[in-house]
Protein backbone atom coordinates (compact mmCIF):
# COMPACT_ATOMS: atom_id res chain seq x y z
CA UNK A 1 0.00 0.00 0.00
CA UNK A 2 1.23 3.41 -0.91
CA UNK A 3 1.50 5.93 2.38
CA UNK A 4 1.56 9.40 2.55
CA UNK A 5 5.05 11.12 3.21
CA UNK A 6 6.00 12.04 6.57
CA UNK A 7 5.97 15.97 6.51
CA UNK A 8 8.37 15.83 9.99
CA UNK A 9 11.22 13.77 8.49
CA UNK A 10 11.35 15.49 5.24
CA UNK A 11 11.32 18.95 6.54
CA UNK A 12 12.11 18.80 10.33
CA UNK A 13 12.28 22.12 11.37
CA UNK A 14 11.93 22.12 15.24
CA UNK A 15 11.51 26.34 14.93
CA UNK A 16 8.45 25.67 12.69
CA UNK A 17 7.21 23.21 15.92
CA UNK A 18 5.33 25.15 18.58
CA UNK A 19 2.43 23.48 19.88
CA UNK A 20 0.14 24.63 22.85
CA UNK A 21 0.99 22.26 25.27
CA UNK A 22 -1.02 20.83 27.55
CA UNK A 23 -0.31 22.81 31.12
CA UNK A 24 -2.30 20.97 33.74
CA UNK A 25 -1.81 16.96 35.28
CA UNK A 26 -0.47 13.71 33.86
CA UNK A 27 -3.77 12.24 34.66
CA UNK A 28 -6.05 15.17 33.36
CA UNK A 29 -4.41 14.28 30.26
CA UNK A 30 -5.53 10.41 30.80
CA UNK A 31 -8.95 11.59 31.68
CA UNK A 32 -9.32 12.83 28.22
CA UNK A 33 -8.68 9.76 26.77
CA UNK A 34 -10.80 7.97 28.91
CA UNK A 35 -13.58 10.72 27.95
CA UNK A 36 -13.26 9.91 24.37
CA UNK A 37 -12.78 5.65 24.78
CA UNK A 38 -14.65 4.78 27.99
CA UNK A 39 -15.16 1.03 27.27
CA UNK A 40 -11.84 1.12 25.09
CA UNK A 41 -9.23 -1.59 27.13
CA UNK A 42 -6.34 0.59 28.53
CA UNK A 43 -4.64 -2.03 30.64
CA UNK A 44 -4.02 -5.71 29.90
CA UNK A 45 -2.20 -7.79 32.57
CA UNK A 46 -1.91 -11.99 32.18
CA UNK A 47 -4.94 -11.67 29.99
CA UNK A 48 -7.15 -9.52 32.76
CA UNK A 49 -8.37 -6.08 31.18
CA UNK A 50 -9.08 -3.18 32.03
CA UNK A 51 -11.10 -0.44 30.70
CA UNK A 52 -10.28 3.76 30.51
CA UNK A 53 -13.50 3.64 32.80
CA UNK A 54 -12.16 1.01 35.26
CA UNK A 55 -8.94 2.72 35.33
CA UNK A 56 -9.85 6.26 35.98
CA UNK A 57 -12.98 4.70 38.68
CA UNK A 58 -9.95 2.93 40.66
CA UNK A 59 -6.99 5.64 40.22
CA UNK A 60 -9.93 7.69 42.03
CA UNK A 61 -10.52 5.42 44.95
CA UNK A 62 -6.87 5.08 45.10
CA UNK A 63 -6.45 9.05 45.66
CA UNK A 64 -8.95 8.94 48.42
CA UNK A 65 -7.54 5.78 50.26
CA UNK A 66 -3.99 7.72 50.17
CA UNK A 67 -5.80 10.93 51.42
CA UNK A 68 -7.69 9.30 54.09
CA UNK A 69 -3.81 7.65 54.98
CA UNK A 70 -2.86 11.15 55.71
CA UNK A 71 -1.03 11.96 52.48
CA UNK A 72 -1.07 15.47 51.65
CA UNK A 73 -0.39 17.19 48.01
CA UNK A 74 2.72 18.11 47.97
CA UNK A 75 4.03 14.89 49.84
CA UNK A 76 5.64 12.17 48.60
CA UNK A 77 4.49 8.47 48.09
CA UNK A 78 7.47 5.83 47.26
CA UNK A 79 6.58 3.28 44.99
CA UNK A 80 8.68 -0.05 44.58
CA UNK A 81 7.66 -2.24 42.09
CA UNK A 82 7.10 -3.94 38.75
CA UNK A 83 4.85 -3.75 35.90
CA UNK A 84 1.76 -4.24 37.40
CA UNK A 85 -1.69 -2.91 37.40
CA UNK A 86 -1.87 -1.64 40.80
CA UNK A 87 1.90 0.53 40.15
CA UNK A 88 0.97 2.43 37.25
CA UNK A 89 -2.65 3.13 39.26
CA UNK A 90 -0.36 4.35 41.68
CA UNK A 91 1.17 6.95 39.94
CA UNK A 92 -1.58 8.49 38.24
CA UNK A 93 -3.81 8.13 41.66
CA UNK A 94 -0.78 9.71 43.42
CA UNK A 95 -0.27 12.85 40.69
CA UNK A 96 -4.54 13.33 41.27
CA UNK A 97 -3.88 14.52 44.62
CA UNK A 98 -0.71 16.66 43.56
CA UNK A 99 1.27 14.39 45.57
CA UNK A 100 4.63 13.29 43.73
CA UNK A 101 5.36 9.60 42.84
CA UNK A 102 8.91 8.30 44.33
CA UNK A 103 9.96 5.66 41.99
CA UNK A 104 11.74 2.70 43.10
CA UNK A 105 13.40 -0.43 41.20
CA UNK A 106 11.90 -3.09 43.14
CA UNK A 107 15.58 -5.43 42.69
CA UNK A 108 17.41 -3.26 44.62
CA UNK A 109 18.54 -4.45 47.95
CA UNK A 110 16.71 -3.16 51.49
CA UNK A 111 19.69 -0.78 52.45
CA UNK A 112 18.71 1.15 49.07
CA UNK A 113 15.14 1.57 49.08
CA UNK A 114 15.67 2.54 52.99
CA UNK A 115 17.80 5.22 51.17
CA UNK A 116 15.63 6.53 48.25
CA UNK A 117 12.64 6.56 50.60
CA UNK A 118 13.97 8.02 53.14
CA UNK A 119 15.93 10.94 50.35
CA UNK A 120 12.24 12.38 49.86
CA UNK A 121 10.77 11.51 53.22
CA UNK A 122 7.92 9.20 51.74
CA UNK A 123 4.89 9.19 53.67
CA UNK A 124 3.80 5.76 52.03
CA UNK A 125 4.98 3.18 50.40
CA UNK A 126 3.31 0.92 47.82
CA UNK A 127 4.96 -2.12 47.11
CA UNK A 128 4.39 -5.97 46.81
CA UNK A 129 3.84 -8.46 49.13
CA UNK A 130 6.65 -11.15 47.53
CA UNK A 131 9.27 -7.69 47.92
CA UNK A 132 7.94 -7.62 52.26
CA UNK A 133 10.69 -10.13 52.95
CA UNK A 134 13.65 -8.15 52.98
CA UNK A 135 12.18 -4.94 54.00
CA UNK A 136 10.88 -6.71 57.08
CA UNK A 137 13.88 -5.44 59.27
CA UNK A 138 14.19 -1.97 57.74
CA UNK A 139 13.17 0.43 60.18
CA UNK A 140 12.08 3.74 58.30
CA UNK A 141 13.90 6.94 59.27
CA UNK A 142 11.00 9.39 58.20
CA UNK A 143 9.13 12.49 59.58
CA UNK A 144 6.18 10.57 59.94
CA UNK A 145 6.15 6.68 60.00
CA UNK A 146 5.16 5.54 56.46
CA UNK A 147 1.99 3.83 55.90
CA UNK A 148 2.87 0.50 53.99
CA UNK A 149 0.21 -0.76 51.23
CA UNK A 150 1.35 -3.94 50.14
CA UNK A 151 -0.69 -5.46 46.56
CA UNK A 152 -0.53 -9.41 45.38
CA UNK A 153 0.43 -10.09 41.87
CA UNK A 154 -2.64 -12.47 42.52
CA UNK A 155 -4.97 -9.49 42.53
CA UNK A 156 -4.68 -8.53 39.32
CA UNK A 157 -4.55 -11.80 37.64
CA UNK A 158 -7.53 -13.52 35.71
CA UNK A 159 -9.95 -15.31 38.24
CA UNK A 160 -8.32 -18.65 36.62
CA UNK A 161 -4.65 -18.19 37.10
CA UNK A 162 -5.40 -16.70 40.74
CA UNK A 163 -5.01 -20.18 42.23
CA UNK A 164 -2.16 -21.75 40.34
CA UNK A 165 -0.49 -18.54 41.36
CA UNK A 166 -1.07 -18.72 44.87
CA UNK A 167 -0.61 -22.30 45.35
CA UNK A 168 3.62 -21.67 43.96
CA UNK A 169 4.08 -17.87 45.59
CA UNK A 170 2.30 -18.94 48.82
CA UNK A 171 4.16 -16.17 50.96
CA UNK A 172 4.35 -16.59 55.49
CA UNK A 173 4.83 -13.02 56.28
CA UNK A 174 6.39 -11.62 59.21
CA UNK A 175 5.44 -8.50 59.43
CA UNK A 176 7.44 -5.82 61.59
CA UNK A 177 5.69 -4.95 64.45
CA UNK A 178 6.54 -1.50 63.99
CA UNK A 179 5.61 -1.15 60.27
CA UNK A 180 2.10 0.44 59.40
CA UNK A 181 0.92 -2.17 57.29
CA UNK A 182 -2.55 -2.45 55.02
CA UNK A 183 -3.56 -4.98 52.07
CA UNK A 184 -4.11 -3.37 48.91
CA UNK A 185 -7.99 -4.54 48.71
CA UNK A 186 -8.58 -3.29 52.16
CA UNK A 187 -6.61 0.31 51.36
CA UNK A 188 -9.41 0.17 48.39
CA UNK A 189 -12.01 -0.18 50.75
CA UNK A 190 -10.94 2.96 53.01
CA UNK A 191 -10.61 4.52 49.76
CA UNK A 192 -14.36 3.60 48.93
CA UNK A 193 -15.69 4.10 52.40
CA UNK A 194 -14.53 7.79 52.50
CA UNK A 195 -17.34 9.89 51.65
CA UNK A 196 -15.72 13.83 51.32
CA UNK A 197 -15.23 14.77 47.70
CA UNK A 198 -11.85 15.05 46.71
CA UNK A 199 -9.99 18.19 46.11
CA UNK A 200 -10.45 19.36 42.28
CA UNK A 201 -7.39 17.98 40.35
CA UNK A 202 -5.79 21.97 39.72
CA UNK A 203 -2.42 20.12 38.92
CA UNK A 204 0.19 22.45 36.70
CA UNK A 205 2.57 21.66 34.00
CA UNK A 206 5.51 22.97 35.82
CA UNK A 207 4.32 20.66 39.36
CA UNK A 208 6.67 17.52 39.61
CA UNK A 209 4.89 14.26 38.66
CA UNK A 210 8.22 11.75 39.26
CA UNK A 211 11.21 11.50 40.73
CA UNK A 212 13.10 8.81 38.75
CA UNK A 213 16.44 7.58 39.42
CA UNK A 214 19.40 8.10 37.11
CA UNK A 215 22.98 7.83 37.42
CA UNK A 216 23.45 10.86 35.13
CA UNK A 217 26.96 12.01 34.28
CA UNK A 218 28.76 10.42 37.34
CA UNK A 219 27.22 7.52 37.91
CA UNK A 220 26.03 8.01 41.36
CA UNK A 221 22.19 7.53 41.58
CA UNK A 222 20.18 10.69 41.65
CA UNK A 223 16.24 11.90 42.53
CA UNK A 224 15.79 13.49 38.55
CA UNK A 225 12.52 15.69 39.00
CA UNK A 226 10.27 15.20 36.33
CA UNK A 227 7.15 17.50 35.98
CA UNK A 228 3.83 17.06 34.32
CA UNK A 229 4.70 19.33 31.54
CA UNK A 230 7.36 16.74 30.58
CA UNK A 231 5.19 13.74 30.21
CA UNK A 232 2.33 15.42 28.24
CA UNK A 233 4.52 16.89 25.97
CA UNK A 234 5.82 13.85 25.17
CA UNK A 235 3.23 12.85 24.02
CA UNK A 236 2.51 15.81 21.85
CA UNK A 237 5.60 15.00 20.90
CA UNK A 238 4.92 11.58 19.51
CA UNK A 239 1.46 12.62 17.95
CA UNK A 240 3.21 15.06 16.22
CA UNK A 241 6.08 12.12 14.00
CA UNK A 242 4.10 9.23 13.91
CA UNK A 243 2.67 7.97 10.82
CA UNK A 244 -0.74 8.14 8.94
CA UNK A 245 -1.61 4.80 9.41
CA UNK A 246 -1.05 5.32 13.17
CA UNK A 247 -3.37 8.25 13.50
CA UNK A 248 -6.56 5.79 14.28
CA UNK A 249 -4.54 4.43 17.57
CA UNK A 250 -7.01 3.89 19.69
CA UNK A 251 -7.84 0.52 20.48
CA UNK A 252 -4.28 -0.57 19.31
CA UNK A 253 -2.07 -2.94 21.32
CA UNK A 254 1.07 -1.84 22.95
CA UNK A 255 3.91 -3.72 24.73
CA UNK A 256 5.01 -2.07 28.28
CA UNK A 257 8.15 -4.44 28.55
CA UNK A 258 10.02 -1.06 29.62
CA UNK A 259 9.98 -0.53 33.51
CA UNK A 260 7.34 1.67 35.03
CA UNK A 261 9.95 3.02 37.38
CA UNK A 262 11.93 3.92 34.08
CA UNK A 263 11.36 7.30 32.14
CA UNK A 264 11.70 5.77 28.96
CA UNK A 265 8.86 2.54 30.74
CA UNK A 266 6.53 5.31 32.21
CA UNK A 267 6.44 8.16 29.81
CA UNK A 268 6.76 6.60 25.75
CA UNK A 269 5.79 2.74 26.81
CA UNK A 270 2.58 3.79 29.19
CA UNK A 271 1.38 7.45 29.37
CA UNK A 272 1.78 7.80 25.60
CA UNK A 273 0.42 4.76 24.59
CA UNK A 274 -2.67 5.47 26.76
CA UNK A 275 -2.93 9.17 25.74
CA UNK A 276 -3.46 7.42 22.02
CA UNK A 277 -5.96 5.05 23.49
CA UNK A 278 -4.23 1.72 23.38
CA UNK A 279 -4.40 -1.43 25.32
CA UNK A 280 -0.81 -1.39 26.96
CA UNK A 281 0.14 -5.02 28.44
CA UNK A 282 2.17 -4.77 31.24
CA UNK A 283 4.55 -7.41 31.55
CA UNK A 284 6.14 -7.79 35.10
CA UNK A 285 9.46 -9.41 34.38
CA UNK A 286 11.87 -9.00 31.28
CA UNK A 287 11.84 -13.03 29.63
CA UNK A 288 12.43 -13.07 26.25
CA UNK A 289 10.62 -16.14 25.33
CA UNK A 290 7.46 -14.64 27.17
CA UNK A 291 7.53 -11.63 25.27
CA UNK A 292 7.93 -13.52 22.22
CA UNK A 293 5.62 -15.32 22.49
CA UNK A 294 2.67 -12.18 23.65
CA UNK A 295 3.91 -10.91 20.50
CA UNK A 296 2.54 -13.46 18.10
CA UNK A 297 -0.26 -14.59 20.50
CA UNK A 298 -1.97 -10.94 20.78
CA UNK A 299 -0.47 -9.47 17.53
CA UNK A 300 1.25 -6.53 19.55
CA UNK A 301 1.16 -3.49 17.40
CA UNK A 302 3.57 -0.93 19.10
CA UNK A 303 6.82 -2.82 20.33
CA UNK A 304 9.17 -0.63 22.39
CA UNK A 305 12.33 -2.27 23.82
CA UNK A 306 16.10 -2.53 24.16
CA UNK A 307 17.82 -4.58 21.49
CA UNK A 308 17.93 -7.69 23.53
CA UNK A 309 14.59 -8.49 23.05
CA UNK A 310 14.88 -8.09 19.25
CA UNK A 311 17.84 -10.20 18.99
CA UNK A 312 15.81 -12.53 20.62
CA UNK A 313 13.30 -12.27 18.42
CA UNK A 314 15.04 -12.50 15.70
CA UNK A 315 16.26 -16.11 16.41
CA UNK A 316 12.78 -17.18 17.19
CA UNK A 317 12.12 -20.20 14.84
CA UNK A 318 8.61 -18.61 14.63
CA UNK A 319 9.40 -15.20 13.14
CA UNK A 320 10.13 -16.57 9.52
CA UNK A 321 7.18 -18.48 9.58
CA UNK A 322 5.21 -15.48 10.82
CA UNK A 323 2.79 -13.10 9.19
CA UNK A 324 4.05 -9.67 10.42
CA UNK A 325 1.68 -7.48 9.25
CA UNK A 326 0.37 -6.21 12.60
CA UNK A 327 3.70 -4.68 13.41
CA UNK A 328 3.01 -1.32 13.12
CA UNK A 329 5.97 0.70 15.23
CA UNK A 330 9.38 -1.15 16.13
CA UNK A 331 11.37 0.67 18.22
CA UNK A 332 14.57 0.41 20.52
CA UNK A 333 16.54 2.40 22.79
CA UNK A 334 18.75 2.26 25.79
CA UNK A 335 21.40 -0.12 24.05
CA UNK A 336 23.54 0.11 21.16
CA UNK A 337 21.98 -1.74 18.24
CA UNK A 338 24.42 -3.63 15.55
CA UNK A 339 23.79 -2.86 12.41
CA UNK A 340 23.70 -6.62 11.28
CA UNK A 341 20.83 -6.99 14.03
CA UNK A 342 18.96 -4.02 12.41
CA UNK A 343 19.24 -4.86 9.05
CA UNK A 344 18.04 -8.41 9.95
CA UNK A 345 14.92 -7.31 11.51
CA UNK A 346 14.13 -5.20 9.00
CA UNK A 347 14.21 -8.02 6.47
CA UNK A 348 11.86 -10.59 8.79
CA UNK A 349 9.82 -7.18 9.29
CA UNK A 350 9.34 -6.83 4.86
CA UNK A 351 8.98 -10.50 4.38
CA UNK A 352 6.66 -11.00 7.05
CA UNK A 353 3.71 -8.47 5.27
CA UNK A 354 5.25 -5.34 7.99
CA UNK A 355 5.71 -1.77 6.75
CA UNK A 356 7.73 -0.79 9.56
CA UNK A 357 11.20 -1.11 9.92
CA UNK A 358 12.98 -0.62 13.45
CA UNK A 359 13.02 2.60 14.34
CA UNK A 360 16.12 3.98 17.05
CA UNK A 361 15.78 6.52 19.90
CA UNK A 362 17.95 8.02 22.18
CA UNK A 363 17.49 9.99 25.52
CA UNK A 364 17.98 10.17 28.94
CA UNK A 365 16.04 9.88 32.50
CA UNK A 366 17.21 13.74 32.38
CA UNK A 367 14.90 14.67 29.32
CA UNK A 368 12.54 11.91 30.04
CA UNK A 369 14.63 9.55 28.14
CA UNK A 370 13.93 10.50 24.32
CA UNK A 371 15.52 13.36 22.64
CA UNK A 372 15.79 11.90 19.29
CA UNK A 373 14.06 9.15 16.89
CA UNK A 374 15.06 7.95 13.77
CA UNK A 375 12.66 9.36 11.30
CA UNK A 376 10.18 6.95 9.17
CA UNK A 377 12.12 7.68 6.16
CA UNK A 378 15.32 8.60 5.21
CA UNK A 379 16.46 6.22 7.81
CA UNK A 380 20.91 6.20 8.27
CA UNK A 381 21.64 3.10 9.93
CA UNK A 382 24.19 3.75 13.07
CA UNK A 383 21.75 7.08 13.98
CA UNK A 384 19.82 7.42 16.15
CA UNK A 385 18.08 10.06 14.12
CA UNK A 386 16.78 13.56 14.29
CA UNK A 387 15.65 15.37 17.58
CA UNK A 388 11.93 15.15 18.23
CA UNK A 389 9.73 18.41 17.22
CA UNK A 390 10.63 21.34 19.68
CA UNK A 391 13.82 19.83 20.68
CA UNK A 392 16.66 21.05 19.70
CA UNK A 393 21.04 19.25 20.21
CA UNK A 394 24.04 19.78 19.30
CA UNK A 395 28.05 18.57 20.03
CA UNK A 396 29.54 20.76 22.22
CA UNK A 397 33.67 20.24 23.73
CA UNK A 398 33.84 18.07 26.98
CA UNK A 399 33.77 20.72 29.70
CA UNK A 400 32.32 23.61 27.59
CA UNK A 401 29.53 25.45 25.94
CA UNK A 402 31.71 25.52 22.57
CA UNK A 403 30.00 23.56 19.53
CA UNK A 404 32.60 21.75 17.47
CA UNK A 405 32.36 21.21 14.03
CA UNK A 406 29.45 18.52 12.17
CA UNK A 407 30.99 15.00 12.26
CA UNK A 408 33.40 15.46 14.88
CA UNK A 409 33.35 13.36 18.75
CA UNK A 410 31.86 15.34 22.06
CA UNK A 411 29.38 15.77 24.58
CA UNK A 412 26.00 15.53 23.69
CA UNK A 413 24.00 18.49 25.03
CA UNK A 414 19.88 18.78 24.78
CA UNK A 415 17.76 21.25 25.25
CA UNK A 416 13.60 20.64 24.97
CA UNK A 417 10.20 20.83 26.51
CA UNK A 418 11.07 17.54 28.76
CA UNK A 419 14.31 18.48 30.22
CA UNK A 420 13.96 17.63 34.11
CA UNK A 421 13.55 20.55 36.13
CA UNK A 422 16.49 19.34 38.43
CA UNK A 423 17.96 16.52 41.33
CA UNK A 424 16.02 16.41 44.00
CA UNK A 425 18.13 18.53 46.90
CA UNK A 426 21.25 17.96 44.85
CA UNK A 427 22.03 21.93 43.68
CA UNK A 428 25.12 21.37 42.75
CA UNK A 429 25.12 18.17 39.81
CA UNK A 430 21.75 20.42 38.79
CA UNK A 431 24.25 22.79 37.93
CA UNK A 432 26.41 20.87 36.57
CA UNK A 433 24.05 19.10 34.29
CA UNK A 434 21.77 21.94 33.30
CA UNK A 435 23.29 25.02 32.11
CA UNK A 436 22.78 28.41 30.55
CA UNK A 437 24.31 28.76 27.49
CA UNK A 438 24.99 31.83 25.11
CA UNK A 439 21.54 31.47 23.62
CA UNK A 440 19.61 32.13 26.82
CA UNK A 441 18.83 28.50 26.65
CA UNK A 442 19.01 25.85 29.23
CA UNK A 443 20.76 23.14 27.78
CA UNK A 444 21.11 19.92 29.52
CA UNK A 445 24.86 18.55 29.40
CA UNK A 446 24.34 14.13 29.44
CA UNK A 447 27.68 12.82 29.64
CA UNK A 448 27.52 11.03 26.50
CA UNK A 449 29.76 10.97 23.54
CA UNK A 450 28.38 11.78 20.09
CA UNK A 451 29.20 13.53 16.53
CA UNK A 452 26.25 15.00 14.68
CA UNK A 453 26.65 15.15 10.86
CA UNK A 454 25.89 17.18 8.06
CA UNK A 455 21.92 16.76 7.83
CA UNK A 456 21.18 17.20 11.50
CA UNK A 457 21.17 13.34 12.25
CA UNK A 458 22.91 11.88 15.85
CA UNK A 459 25.30 9.78 16.01
CA UNK A 460 25.73 8.14 19.96
CA UNK A 461 28.80 6.15 20.56
CA UNK A 462 28.76 6.03 24.74
CA UNK A 463 29.12 7.19 28.00
CA UNK A 464 31.66 8.89 28.78
CA UNK A 465 32.29 6.78 31.82
CA UNK A 466 32.53 4.14 29.91
CA UNK A 467 35.28 5.55 28.05
CA UNK A 468 38.48 3.05 28.34
CA UNK A 469 41.76 4.93 29.16
CA UNK A 470 45.04 2.18 27.85
CA UNK A 471 48.58 3.99 27.31
CA UNK A 472 47.11 7.33 27.13
CA UNK A 473 44.37 6.86 24.43
CA UNK A 474 40.89 6.93 24.97
CA UNK A 475 39.56 4.21 23.92
CA UNK A 476 35.45 4.07 23.02
CA UNK A 477 34.02 0.54 23.95
CA UNK A 478 30.94 0.64 21.57
CA UNK A 479 33.24 1.10 18.42
CA UNK A 480 34.56 -2.13 19.06
CA UNK A 481 31.81 -4.02 20.30
CA UNK A 482 29.98 -2.83 16.99
CA UNK A 483 32.78 -4.72 14.98
CA UNK A 484 32.57 -7.93 17.01
CA UNK A 485 28.82 -8.07 17.46
CA UNK A 486 29.57 -8.34 13.01
CA UNK A 487 30.93 -11.29 13.35
CA UNK A 488 29.13 -14.59 12.77
CA UNK A 489 28.63 -16.68 16.05
CA UNK A 490 28.55 -13.61 18.15
CA UNK A 491 25.60 -12.78 20.18
CA UNK A 492 26.29 -10.14 21.74
CA UNK A 493 29.54 -8.30 23.23
CA UNK A 494 30.91 -6.21 25.83
CA UNK A 495 34.12 -4.26 26.11
CA UNK A 496 35.84 -3.37 29.21
CA UNK A 497 38.78 -1.97 30.31
CA UNK A 498 40.54 -4.13 33.54
CA UNK A 499 43.06 -2.67 35.58
CA UNK A 500 46.58 -2.89 34.34
CA UNK A 501 49.72 -1.54 35.76
CA UNK A 502 51.34 -1.25 33.00
CA UNK A 503 49.29 0.11 30.58
CA UNK A 504 46.28 1.51 33.15
CA UNK A 505 43.99 -0.36 31.10
CA UNK A 506 43.59 -3.48 29.68
CA UNK A 507 40.79 -3.32 26.73
CA UNK A 508 38.80 -6.70 27.08
CA UNK A 509 36.33 -8.67 25.30
CA UNK A 510 33.76 -10.50 26.69
CA UNK A 511 31.43 -12.33 23.81
CA UNK A 512 29.01 -14.27 24.10
CA UNK A 513 28.33 -16.96 21.21
CA UNK A 514 25.01 -17.80 19.19
CA UNK A 515 26.15 -21.31 21.04
CA UNK A 516 28.70 -22.75 23.13
CA UNK A 517 28.87 -25.11 20.97
CA UNK A 518 30.38 -22.88 18.70
CA UNK A 519 34.49 -23.86 17.69
CA UNK A 520 35.48 -20.98 20.11
CA UNK A 521 39.41 -20.80 19.00
CA UNK A 522 38.01 -20.22 15.07
CA UNK A 523 35.43 -17.86 16.40
CA UNK A 524 38.58 -15.94 18.29
CA UNK A 525 40.33 -15.67 15.44
CA UNK A 526 37.63 -13.95 13.16
CA UNK A 527 36.78 -11.95 15.77
CA UNK A 528 40.54 -10.70 15.80
CA UNK A 529 40.69 -10.53 12.25
CA UNK A 530 37.53 -8.21 11.85
CA UNK A 531 39.32 -5.98 14.88
CA UNK A 532 42.45 -5.83 12.89
CA UNK A 533 41.04 -4.46 9.54
CA UNK A 534 38.64 -1.84 11.58
CA UNK A 535 40.30 -1.06 15.06
CA UNK A 536 43.12 1.40 16.05
CA UNK A 537 46.34 -1.32 17.42
CA UNK A 538 46.06 0.79 20.59
CA UNK A 539 42.38 0.00 20.83
CA UNK A 540 42.49 -4.12 19.80
CA UNK A 541 41.22 -6.35 22.83
CA UNK A 542 44.34 -7.79 24.14
CA UNK A 543 41.83 -10.52 25.89
CA UNK A 544 38.86 -12.44 24.90
CA UNK A 545 36.35 -14.05 27.08
CA UNK A 546 33.81 -16.36 25.86
CA UNK A 547 30.63 -16.88 28.47
CA UNK A 548 27.49 -19.06 27.98
CA UNK A 549 25.42 -15.75 29.18
CA UNK A 550 25.72 -12.10 29.77
CA UNK A 551 24.10 -10.67 33.02
CA UNK A 552 21.43 -8.24 32.33
CA UNK A 553 19.44 -5.62 34.06
CA UNK A 554 16.59 -5.65 34.91
CA UNK A 555 15.67 -3.75 31.36
CA UNK A 556 17.25 -6.15 29.88
CA UNK A 557 20.56 -4.20 28.85
CA UNK A 558 24.28 -5.95 29.02
CA UNK A 559 25.17 -5.34 32.77
CA UNK A 560 28.22 -3.64 31.92
CA UNK A 561 28.95 -2.36 35.29
CA UNK A 562 28.99 -5.85 36.59
CA UNK A 563 30.93 -6.99 34.49
CA UNK A 564 33.64 -4.37 34.70
CA UNK A 565 33.13 -5.98 38.42
CA UNK A 566 33.29 -9.57 37.85
CA UNK A 567 36.49 -8.81 35.66
CA UNK A 568 38.69 -6.85 37.64
CA UNK A 569 37.80 -8.95 41.07
CA UNK A 570 39.11 -11.65 38.59
CA UNK A 571 42.30 -10.19 37.64
CA UNK A 572 42.85 -7.91 40.59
Amino acid sequence: MTRKRNIWSENHSPENFRPEYPEFSMVSLLKETAEKYPDYYALNFNNKKITFAQMIETIETVAQALLASGVKKGDFVSVVAPNTPQALISVYAINRMGAVANMIHPLLSANEIKKFVEHVDSRAIITFDMLYPKLAEVEWETTQKPVMILARIADALPFYLKPLYLMKNNLDLKFNPNHNIVYWKDFLKTGKNRKESLPVDDGKGDDIAAILYSGGTTGIPKGVMIHNRAFNCMAVQAEEIKRDNTKDAAGKKALALMPVFHGFGLAMCMHVMLYFGMQVFLVPKFDFKACTKLIFKNKINHVYAVPALFEALSRSEEIEKQDLSFLEMVAFSGDKCSDKLHKRMNKYLKNGGSTEQMTEAYGLTECLSAACISPFFGHKYGSTGLPLPDNKIKICKFGTHIEVPRGEDGEICITGPTLMKGYYKNEVETNLALQIHDDGEKWLHTGDIGCMDEDGYLYYRQRHCKMIISSGYNIYPTQIEEVINGCNGVAVSCVIGVEDRSVGQRVVAVVQPVSMDTDLDSLRERILEACKSNVAEFAMPREIVFQAEMPRTVMGKVNFKKITADMNGKKG
